[in-house]
């Protein structure tokens, strides 16, 4: 499981590495560590998560992750600010913040980027097909963005619209899952040919967006 997760990460994020080995990296909401054992087997050494489950801390120190402590990211506004980071993850976590405070920690991690450092943030996709499903299937979910308000929430945050990469999320690893990504391409094109110009351009089930500082 772990190499597929890797693999995964590899095929998603790789383009988007710094690297330098020993650029400041952070995982905010770092859940069980998953990202940052991916980081620590591609030989970054300057890494940092935190998340707010104490469960979760605890499994990350079992993994050799001691760097992961534990806090609250929707408390991050609070705290002072300096731009320390070359990049931050935030992968899964915006949806389950108030949608009238995403903005503030959205800022809040922008505060914390060194010039030309990156926010890499992955969420559900609106516009995907079965968007209601995974967007209501959840009680932690707060609010949802498609690719087009996630630009004006990230603008809203201080980014620059220019500076802002929205693209889809590619997940598949296996033959079966390129020819599960090609059906979701041909389904998406053909049900939102209703839409013209407005329809939704990016089909995949999650969004994944990186922000420059």
């Amino acid at each position: 499981m772990k190499a597929v997760a890797f693999k995964s990460f590899d095929n998603r994020l790789a383009r988007w590495l710094p690297d330098d080995r020993d650029a400041r990296i952070l995982d905010v909401a770092c859940g069980e560590g998953a990202l940052l054992s991916y980081l620590r087997s591609r030989g970054y050494r300057n890494l940092e998560g935190f998340d707010i489950s104490r469960e979760n801390v605890r499994i990350c120190h079992r993994l050799g992750l001691p760097f992961v402590s534990e806090r609250d990211l929707t408390r991050l506004p609070c705290e002072p600010a300096s731009g320390a980071y070359d990049l931050i993850f935030a992968m899964d976590v915006i949806e389950h913040i108030p949608k009238d405070s995403a903005a503030g920690v959205l800022e809040a991690l922008r505060l914390r980027l060194k010039r030309e450092g990156s926010l890499v943030i992955q969420t559900p996709n609106m516009g995907y097909l079965l968007a209601q499903f995974y967007r209501y299937g959840d009680l932690t979910h707060e609010f949802g963005v498609n690719e087009n308000s996630m630009v004006d929430l990230l603008v809203a945050a201080g980014f620059s619209d220019t500076s802002i990469e929205v693209s889809a999320n590619w997940e598949a690893t296996t033959f079966t899952g390129r020819l599960r990504d090609a059906y979701l391409r041909l389904i998406h094109r053909l049900v939102f040919l209703m839409d013209g110009a407005t329809r939704p351009r990016i089909p995949t089930k999650n969004l994944l967006v990186r922000a420059r500082a």
